[in-house]
């Protein structure tokens, strides 16, 4: 029974602890090519969430309204943070990335880190939440290379169209001239 009030007691201490050094993060977002859809949150907490070698702390959505989304995590134990953040347009839940695996929604990161191949250093994204009032702006961007990617296939479509459309001329006034 001793062992039994020891544990609990422990456990209490813990929880009275992680409650008295936690903090709350406040994540303004802008960027956003629209209102539709929702922002998408991913808080990370530690370098090994970021790379991807553990499941991520924390996954959340949130509206937008002119422009910004908003968030606000109270309760967050402390501890080193990254965040990822992406507009979700069509709503899905996922960053698309159907072009060689570059994303076609803007994205961002936490402290304005930012990169176009990969994810930016842990050193460049890491923040730290404590028993504080924390603040993250992050301001979301398209990939360079898949925004050109977008506008060769923006471009493809109107030229192929025209092609089509002079291959069908060309193939009316034929007619036209032969059965003259």
């Amino acid at each position: 029974m001793n062992k039994i009030v020891k544990t609990s007691v422990t456990g209490v201490l813990i929880a009275l602890s992680t409650a008295v050094t936690a903090g709350t993060l406040d994540i303004e977002i802008t960027g956003f090519r629209s209102d539709q859809g929702q922002a998408r949150i991913v808080l990370m907490r530690g370098q090994t969430e970021y790379d991807g070698k553990a499941p991520v702390f924390l996954t959340a959505t949130t509206r937008i309204e002119d422009g910004i989304a908003l968030w606000k995590g109270e309760g967050i134990a402390a501890g080193d943070y990254a965040l990822i953040v992406h507009h979700d347009s069509d709503g899905n839940g996922a960053l698309n990335r159907p072009l060689m695996g570059l994303p076609l929604e803007p994205y961002g990161y936490s402290n304005g880190a930012w990169t176009s191949f990969g994810l930016p250093d842990w050193d460049q994204v890491a923040f730290g939440v404590g028993s504080d009032r924390v603040h993250q702006h992050v301001h979301l961007r398209m990939n360079a290379f898949a925004l050109a990617g977008q506008m060769a296939l923006a471009g493809l479509a109107p030229l192929l169209l025209v092609l089509a459309t002079l291959v069908v001329v060309r193939r009316f006034r034929r007619q036209s001239k032969r059965s003259v």
